[in-house]
């Protein structure tokens, strides 16, 4: 850090390579490279997309007073080096300042009700265990990253079995309820991760995990750990254009601008466009900007990541986070073309992909059934019905 700035330098073998880990700002060039801004507590956009925030940040707060430490005392550099190996994307941070604890058996159920007690800011016993599942998460609701074997057992994600006598593994993340979260969270999100299925909005594959104290646990394969200890690099369209994911700072127009600019694929820009009819259509307003991600290859090309975190939300203010042509909350079938054609989305590409959409909401009640919403049903159905009538 200097002056509040923390000072990135790029390594002999990274300038070598060439890759761009950061695809639009701080080039892989010599010499000392400060953060654009103090939007980050002074740190690069793209090294701060691997703190966690809101759930992920209250357990490494409260693990660190433990500790006899405030995480208001550490400057970025110091926080990233809590982050360790457990965070998002290809990007590890040594030292690791906090050690890992061993997992042992990993009880859903129970850890569900541990995190509810952790959300109202009571002690647990397992709060040493969800802070090694969940420290690195990003989003707001509690969540933990495990491995899940082809026999269904579960343990920590960063013991992914490489190979050897045990069994093969996946990398997933499973939801638990906030507070504020409706019984059926998870059947929730499922069914809308079924509806953008339906309208061919790319996304990792999900599941419910039956619970025996409640609806089930909503998971989805993490996309930045296709195999088994391989990770893919991630930048969020905020950590890209450091931009706060707090208040609404980027709208449509600039998501759609900044997918070309970093993948440089209409197919990706067509693929964003069709991820804001479905948001829209969908009314999931809590679309900030670390809500959208890109991936990195290992010839460092970039792609569009899967879509993530889609459920029923009001928004700010009952408003979307990103506005399209100007318009949070009365967005409408000519606001969506208007902004399509300006970044060269065909006439008859927007209106295949709007009667994609429309057609998966269509299905909302089939979807809500096979997954077991119940308490949300007839609240989502009026929103869905309100916005499908103002977009016209």
């Amino acid at each position: 850090m200097a002056n509040g700035l923390a000072q990135l330098e790029w390594s002999a073998e990274v300038i070598a390579e060439g890759l761009t880990i950061s695809p639009l700002s701080y080039p892989v060039e010599p010499g000392l490279h400060p953060a654009r801004s103090r939007t980050f507590d002074g740190l690069h956009g793209f090294l701060s997309d691997c703190l966690p925030d809101a759930w992920g940040m209250l357990l490494l707060k409260r693990k660190l007073q433990r500790l006899g430490y405030r995480f208001e005392d550490l400057d970025a550099v110091d926080r990233l080096a809590l982050v360790g190996t457990k965070g998002r994307g290809a990007l590890v941070f040594q030292p690791e300042t906090l050690a890992g604890e061993a997992s042992g058996s990993i009880d859903l159920d129970l850890l569900a009700d541990e995190a509810r007690h952790v959300l109202l800011g009571e002690e647990t016993e397992l709060e040493a265990l969800l802070a090694r599942l969940g420290g690195g998460s990003g989003g707001a609701r509690p969540k933990v990253h495990v491995a899940i074997a082809a026999d269904g057992s579960l343990c920590a994600g960063d013991e992914l079995a490489l190979g050897g006598d045990a069994p093969a593994s996946e990398e997933w993340i499973i939801k638990f309820a906030a507070t504020n979260d409706p019984v059926d969270i998870g059947p929730l999100e499922e069914a809308y991760a079924s509806m953008a299925h339906a309208a061919h909005v790319d996304m990792a594959e999900t599941k419910l995990i039956p619970s025996a104290t409640g609806s089930g646990h909503f998971a989805t394969r993490r996309f930045d750990r296709p195999a088994p200890g391989k990770r893919l690099h991630m930048v969020s369209l905020g950590g890209a254009l450091e931009a706060s994911p707090h208040i609404p700072s980027v709208d449509y127009d600039g998501f759609l601008k900044a997918t070309l600019a970093i993948t440089r694929s209409m197919a990706d820009v067509e693929q964003a466009f069709r991820r804001m009819v479905f948001n829209v259509l969908s009314r999931n307003r809590d679309d900030h900007v670390r809500q959208h991600a890109y991936l990195m290859d290992d010839r460092g090309n970039w792609r569009l990541a899967p879509a993530f975190d889609l459920t029923y939300s009001n928004g700010p203010g009952g408003e979307h986070y990103m506005a399209v042509q100007g318009e949070g909350r009365t967005i409408t079938r000519a606001h969506v073309e208007s902004l399509g054609k300006n970044h060269g989305i065909q006439a008859k590409s927007m209106a295949a992909i709007i009667d994609d959409v429309r057609s998966a909401m269509a299905d909302w009640p089939l979807h809500a059934r096979e997954t077991g919403v119940g308490q949300s049903l007839s609240l989502v159905s009026e929103g869905l019905d309100e916005v499908a009538r103002q977009f016209g």
